[in-house]
């Protein structure tokens, strides 16, 4: 009996134990580009009234700088809007999503508009608060692609 256990543990060790340490210092090599954000976000705000071609009521405007080695073929982007009041403005949710097909190549800053227009039904008197802002997903020209589900990179901003 005690021949059998010796020899079922030194198969495990010769075999079993070798391949499970060698498949798990695999899986935790990943590397550490998915903790590091690919980009910067600067100056979101919301401006009312028309801006040339891209909103005539409403519209988010935002600077991008791609922070990665790789150009950007597109992203999306998501954020929260409120009232002055810290309020949903909207009467459906007040979670915006936007996929941006721009080509950015890295290094480069670029401002973009967001057209609120189609989520406004009455022209607001004060401009929205921009919160929990952050690039959900990027594809980049090589065909990779990072993710941000859960918004850990998010920008948000502080209500006194």
């Amino acid at each position: 009996m005690q021949n059998k256990f010796l020899f079922t543990m030194k198969i495990i060790f010769k075999f079993f134990l070798p391949l499970f340490l060698m498949l798990t210092s695999f899986m935790s090599c990943e590397t550490t580009e998915c903790f590091s954000c690919p980009y910067v976000i600067s100056n979101p705000h919301v401006e009312l009234g028309e801006f040339e071609d891209k909103h005539k009521f409403a519209g988010m405007h935002f600077g991008l700088f791609n922070d990665s080695k790789k150009s950007i073929d597109s992203f999306t982007l998501s954020f929260m809007l409120y009232d002055s009041e810290g309020e949903n403005p909207f009467n459906c949710s007040n979670c915006i999503v936007s996929k941006c097909d721009w080509a950015m190549p890295s290094g480069a800053a670029i401002d973009f508009v967001i057209n609120l227009d189609h989520y406004i039904s009455v022209v607001p008197d004060e401009p929205y608060i921009v919160d929990f802002i952050y690039v959900r997903e990027i594809h980049y020209s090589d065909g990779s692609v990072w993710k941000d589900p859960y918004g850990m990179f998010c920008v948000m901003e502080e209500h006194e």
